[in-house]
């Protein structure tokens, strides 16, 4: 049997948990805003250039990001969650492939959102001729000074040419 002690900590993890992705709803809604202007602007663009069957096509998706928007807006994450189940239930196939989907368009979003290293993060382990003890081994060895001179392989990739 819980404690009470159980079942507060759990109802302040839940209401943590919904907090935050109440939140990221706000977040992706206005990202979604966003998107649908940037596609409305493009469309305004389209037809400048006289490509009106193309900015239809394009008004429509604005329509339906803006609607989809509105959707997430006006339900609460709860109701959003019940709707994933039911969804998850009626059309699995349909279910996994979706959150494929956002799976890889996150990865993607964070890989572009990660600070940009101008070098490898190896770098940090080299040593003034440019040397990386134990890059290629199962753990790092000091330098002695028998160890023989370093070399580049095909890749241009520093290695000792020191056998193991």
């Amino acid at each position: 049997m819980d404690s009470p002690t159980q079942g507060g900590i759990a109802g302040r993890v839940k209401e943590r948990a919904t907090a935050q992705l109440a939140s990221q709803k706000d977040k992706a809604t206005d990202g979604l805003g966003s998107v649908a202007q940037a596609v409305r602007d493009t469309t305004q663009h389209l037809r400048n250039q006289q490509h009106d069957q193309v900015a239809q096509y394009a008004e429509k998706a604005a329509d339906q990001i803006d609607r989809l928007s509105q959707h997430l807006k006006n339900k609460n994450v709860t109701e959003l969650l019940d709707d994933a189940q039911r969804l998850a239930r009626r059309q699995p196939a349909l279910f996994i492939g979706g959150a494929f989907a956002i799976g890889l368009l996150g990865a993607r979003f964070l890989k572009s959102s990660a600070p940009n290293s101008s070098s490898d993060t190896r770098n940090i382990y080299r040593d003034e001729s440019g040397f990386t003890p134990g890059a290629y081994a199962a753990s790092p060895r000091p330098l002695t000074e028998s160890a023989a001179r370093p070399t580049s392989n095909a890749y241009g990739h520093t290695v000792s040419t020191e056998r193991f």
